[in-house]
């Protein structure tokens, strides 16, 4: 008979080979794994050290493309929009950094600016919807035809569309823009005059599928429906799926119609905006920038 014992030196035995065989196999194999590991450690920090030499070179270009646009916008837009009257729509949440830095190219490039609107946050909030439906139906131009339907973001947009560019009577701009400014959805400057040559600046994205982005998609869509030569000028995360620069885009959007820049927070952008939308004025509508839908960097130099 087999005794308790003989099971107990059989069991160790069995364990004592298995480690005899993991050691011999490590030492017979240390050395192989060992430099191969190595070799792959060594390859990911020559591509970690080539990644980084790339950024930087990346980094100093956009650098001096920034810095040259700095020193010489005003010479790259001169002239391109001379005698015109442009109007800049500000959309929710952009700064004056890039409002100021639009103007002083509109500026440098021969045209004036015929004055401001600003968007407030009460115009992208649903909740304010019923107050907009009331504006419609109460207080719109005789003239305009309204979009059959209860969608504050298509009724707003058809009355500021409408008068922005110049339709109907000198005083529906007033009448409509006032109505708004008592809703506190717009803040508009005194004096201002409507234009078909228009700048809208937006920044960053919105929730997706929200009310914000179906009524700042109106907006763009129905200033060009209306006639307006338009470009949105965003930074970059405007860009992305729900932002407006990305919405106007994308399918189903009004590419186009309505032309696009994606990183009008830096000087570089502000001249592309300005090029954009004398090329717009001149039928040619064009998306630039660094992300995703952009057609160039930059637009053509003019012939």
């Amino acid at each position: 008979m087999i005794s308790f014992r003989y099971h107990l030196v059989s069991i160790v035995a069995v364990f004592l080979a298995l480690a005899l065989g993991i050691v011999v196999g490590t030492t017979a194999l240390n050395g192989p794994i060992t430099k191969d590991l190595r070799n792959q450690v060594n390859d990911t920090k020559d591509q970690r050290d080539r990644l980084a030499a790339q950024v930087k070179s990346l980094q100093g270009q956009v650098s001096d493309a920034g810095q040259f646009a700095s020193t010489y916008g005003a010479q790259l837009v001169a002239g391109r929009l001379k005698g015109r009257s442009v109007l800049v729509v500000s959309m929710p949440g952009t700064t004056q950094t890039m409002r100021n830095g639009v103007r002083s190219r509109i500026a440098a490039a021969g045209a004036t600016v015929s004055g401001q609107v600003s968007l407030t946050k009460d115009y992208i909030d649903a909740s304010q919807g019923n107050a907009i439906v009331t504006l419609a139906t109460t207080n719109h131009p005789i003239d305009i035809t309204l979009p059959e339907t209860s969608d504050p973001a298509q009724l707003s947009a058809a009355l500021l569309g409408f008068v922005l560019v110049g339709k109907g009577q000198p005083s529906d701009l007033t009448q409509v823009l006032g109505g708004f400014s008592q809703l506190h959805m717009v803040d508009a400057d005194a004096g201002l005059k409507a234009s078909t040559d228009v700048v809208v600046i937006a920044k960053g994205s919105m929730a997706k599928d929200s009310y914000a982005q179906s009524s700042e998609l109106a907006f763009v869509n129905e200033l060009a429906k209306k006639g307006g030569h338009v470009v949105v000028a965003g930074d970059d995360p405007s860009a992305d799926k729900s932002g407006l620069v990305g919405l106007v885009r994308a399918p189903g959007g009004n590419r186009t119609g309505v032309a696009t820049v994606d990183n009008a927070d830096s000087a570089f952008g502000q001249v592309s905006a300005v090029l954009s939308l004398a090329d717009a004025i001149g039928g040619r509508v064009g998306h630039y920038g660094t992300q995703n839908g952009a057609d160039a960097l930059f637009p053509a130099p003019a012939s």
